[in-house]
């Protein structure tokens, strides 16, 4: 692994742990997931520093590692979204795909997945400057259930059950990553079809499913 590899990697880990690391679990850390422990190059990059035993971001180590959980966290959701990559060769791969990507490619993989807000494994997805701008210079392929037009087929992508508890009791009828639905209604009410089932939505939940059109 090259140094600057290892340096993104010590940050992911660091943002990862960011409220409550100690020095002593830093070094632990590195050791066991980088087998290396770069203490001493994060201080001299000037990515972190040591407040009461507790290490603490530099602004330049804060945006450096947003970036780079960003770009994890997206790689993440395309090779499971859409490419459709079994989820444990989607964490590696998305490894390595983090060092890789540059801005630009970002930004598209963002607007083409509908800006996500969660990675697969429900952790926040920090917002980039495509999502604030909501650029729609690339079409996304996967969107909320209500871009969909009444008679469109999708197949479920994720669901942010965070957001609304509500959604939760979509589990129980089917509304699940991977099903494939017909929207019958868009008003006044969603109207899915899940098999022989159908489902009306209130929108403030159908724009919380992330669906990927597949066409009428």
């Amino acid at each position: 692994m090259e140094r600057n590899q290892k340096l993104e990697e010590a940050l992911g880990i660091i943002w990862e742990e960011k409220e409550n690391l100690t020095l002593d679990k830093l070094h632990s850390r590195l050791l066991l997931e980088i087998k290396e422990d770069i203490f001493e190059d994060l201080l001299k990059e000037g990515y972190i520093y040591i407040e009461k035993d507790m290490v603490k971001f530099t602004p330049k180590g804060e945006l450096k590692a947003k970036d780079i959980i960003r770009r994890q966290r997206l790689a993440e959701r395309l090779l499971l979204d859409v490419l459709e990559v079994g989820r444990k060769e989607m964490v590696s791969s998305a490894c390595e795909l983090e060092h890789i990507i540059s801005k630009e490619v970002e930004e598209s993989i963002c607007i083409l997945l509908g800006h996500p807000k969660e990675c697969p494994h429900g952790k926040t997805i920090p917002p980039g400057e495509c999502c604030r701008k909501a650029k729609e210079t690339v079409e996304s392929i996967v969107v909320p259930l209500t871009k969909l037009s009444p008679g469109d087929l999708a197949k479920v992508v994720y669901l942010l059950t965070r957001t609304h508890p509500q959604l939760h009791k979509l589990l129980s009828l089917g509304v699940v990553p991977g099903t494939r639905i017909i929207l019958h209604q868009n008003f006044p009410s969603f109207i899915i079809q899940v098999e022989q089932t159908q489902i009306a939505l209130e929108k403030e939940i159908a724009q919380h499913i992330y669906v990927k059109k597949s066409g009428r």
